[in-house]
């Protein structure tokens, strides 16, 4: 699908606008309605089979009640011989997506966003993605390439850190290591953010999306602290498509042939078998 600077980068700026004044945002904190449904799904990466079976099946404008979650979209395998790669798309179909469903699509700002705001290298096949990323994104726009990543950051900036269901769910990218979370400061779901909350290591958004293999225990505490029954994740890789980590915490993949997504009901209450048992594999649609 062609995508000119100029419509990239309305894409962007008014799913941005979308993200930071939506009527279910408080802080950084997205508060679904008590009816419908939800789909949350993990990593997907640029998994451009799984995002447009997604998108197809979900169906947004027939079920107006329905909501989805994306996460991790960016920085993917679709690398040209000269090492750059273009989820600069995928991300701008989401935010198009965003833009004609403004209260059913939402996002959870990912590690791989936050790096790619920083210029971090996170390396994948002895490249860096985000230069992967930068070297798509000009050799797609050319000149306005630098305007289109001003765009992409901004509206990067915009995503916020949790989505809250009421019957107990609560969505994150991840969560903070056993050895953060005696510290770690909850008042970035209700407040606005500063820059220190973004630092390396010891800022709190820095340490929620970036934290892996938290126990079964610093779950608990997590989901205690945020009044949540169930705490659902992605970040870290499942080759099975998901992983139960305790009777709180569920992790979720998309990014692959046996990857899932988790469709639920917003008006009824689930546990972990239930959820599991409710888990979809991308491979088994068939749209």
């Amino acid at each position: 699908m062609d995508c000119g600077a100029d419509q990239a980068i309305e894409a962007f700026e008014t799913a941005g606008e979308e993200n930071k004044f939506s009527s279910l945002r408080h802080g950084q904190t997205i508060t679904l309605p008590p009816e419908g449904e939800v789909w949350m799904t993990g990593d997907l990466h640029d998994h451009r089979s799984n995002f447009n079976k997604l998108i197809r099946h979900a169906d947004l404008q027939a079920h107006p009640q329905r909501h989805l979650v994306l996460h991790e979209l960016i920085h993917g395998d679709h690398f040209d011989a000269n090492g750059a790669e273009d989820s600069w798309r995928t991300l701008w179909q989401a935010a198009e997506l965003k833009c004609s469903f403004s209260n059913q699509v939402h996002f959870l700002l990912a590690n791989h966003d936050l790096a790619q705001i920083h210029g971090e290298g996170i390396m994948k096949g002895g490249l860096s993605v985000c230069e992967a990323f930068n070297a798509g994104v000009k050799r797609d726009f050319g000149d306005r390439g630098d305007a289109v990543n001003v765009a992409i950051t901004e509206f990067l900036l915009t995503l916020p850190l949790a989505i809250r269901c009421p019957n107990g769910l609560f969505f994150c990218h991840s969560l903070p290591t056993d050895a953060q979370i005696e510290n770690f400061d909850f008042t970035i779901f209700d407040r606005a953010l500063a820059g220190a909350d973004y630092q390396r290591r010891v800022g709190p958004v820095y340490q929620l999306i970036w934290g892996r293999n938290a126990s079964p225990a610093t779950a608990e505490k997590f989901a205690d602290k945020v009044a949540a029954k169930i705490i659902v994740t992605g970040h870290q890789p499942q080759e099975t498509g998901f992983c139960v980590n305790g009777e709180r915490h569920l992790i979720l993949a998309s990014d692959h042939a046996q990857g899932v997504f988790l469709p639920v009901q917003l008006d009824q209450t689930y546990d972990m078998s239930t959820l599991v048992s409710r888990l979809q594999r991308f491979v088994a649609i068939d749209v």
